[in-house]
């Protein structure tokens, strides 16, 4: 899934964590056909009990009286069945995805020493949210990283643009990206300017970057080699075209969303720019200020954007 030589001169061998994902996915399920079982389910996985069925799946907490009957609905609903068979055929075992998680949260501890590792919860929710987080667990919906063929996608209306990122081998990358930004906070909780934004997309890709040195660029931006290739022949008309229409202190969330967002492609720049390009760009300014600065990662995250922008020096 992910190659894990290390590339980058750092030995995290020796760093002490294992990642093993727990597979809710499967104990809901016998919960859910077995009802004497749910009470060894909350035992288990606690308030990620709660979380993923009152808040992700809608039947409510697990103490209520309708809890068991709206379980064994959701369970045998067609959606929830083809998806669980298509994750069965998929995730027949953990043990790839384990060795590739353990390796990129060895090197997230690595730089974060005092963050905490988080455990790892699978489940399948009929293809709603990819993660759900909570203050100790990533949940990762394997529903929606099935392969950017399955035909499931297609009849659920997924766009072509994010099929192509709904495969297993995004799964530690999209994991390790979400525990980070949970842990650390954007300027402004998520409303500040676009700069702040930007380079808060920007900080989260060159951390997540070095965690998985060898890994494709492809699989760390969600880019294809063209979207990669037109960012780098366009860097610098991407950043002259931000500062000649005066966009890096805008603070309208729809203006940042337009180009820090999921989409097909950056409508302001051509069709052949991928959505988020400008996280790319800012990848670029985090990357040229960690060169001219001695700072930790922790201090990287904490950074102001104007001082990354100043002290980056940025001129593409």
């Amino acid at each position: 899934m992910l190659l894990h030589a290390c590339g980058d001169g750092v030995n995290v061998e020796n760093v002490p964590v294992t990642i093993t994902v727990q597979r809710f996915d499967l104990d809901l399920r016998a919960a859910a056909f077995d009802t004497t079982q749910i009470p060894a389910l909350r035992r288990s996985y606690g308030m990620f009990v709660e979380y993923f069925s009152a808040g992700l799946i809608g039947i409510g907490t697990s103490g209520s009286p309708e809890y068991a009957r709206l379980l064994g609905d959701f369970a045998r609903s067609s959606i929830i069945e083809e998806a669980c068979r298509k994750v069965e055929a998929v995730f027949p075992d953990e043990n790839a995805l384990n060795e590739a998680l353990t390796w990129g949260f060895k090197h997230l501890l690595y730089y974060f020493p005092d963050m905490p590792a988080p455990r790892v919860y699978s489940y399948v929710s009929g293809f709603n949210e990819a993660v759900m987080l909570t203050d100790s667990v990533v949940g990762v919906g394997l529903d929606r990283f099935l392969g950017d063929t399955c035909a499931l996608y297609d009849q659920l209306g997924f766009p072509k643009y994010q099929q192509r990122n709904m495969h297993p081998a995004r799964i530690p990358v999209v994991c390790l990206q979400s525990w980070l930004g949970s842990e650390y906070l954007p300027e402004g909780n998520g409303e500040g300017n676009f700069l702040q934004q930007m380079m808060y997309e920007g900080k989260l890709l060159y951390v997540t970057r070095k965690c998985f040195p060898q890994a494709a660029d492809t699989l760390i931006f969600g880019f294809t080699k063209n979207q990669l290739t037109w960012c780098g022949h366009n860097e610098a008309g991407m950043w002259e075209y931000l500062l000649e229409n005066k966009l890096l202190y805008v603070d309208s969330q729809f203006t940042i969303q337009k180009f820090t967002g999921d989409a097909p492609f950056t409508s302001a720049f051509t069709p052949e720019a991928p959505g988020r390009a400008v996280n790319w760009l800012a990848y670029r300014i985090v990357e040229k200020y960690m060169k001219r600065n001695k700072a930790s990662f922790s201090e990287l995250m904490k950074c102001d954007a104007q001082i990354i922008l100043k002290e980056a020096r940025y001129n593409p």
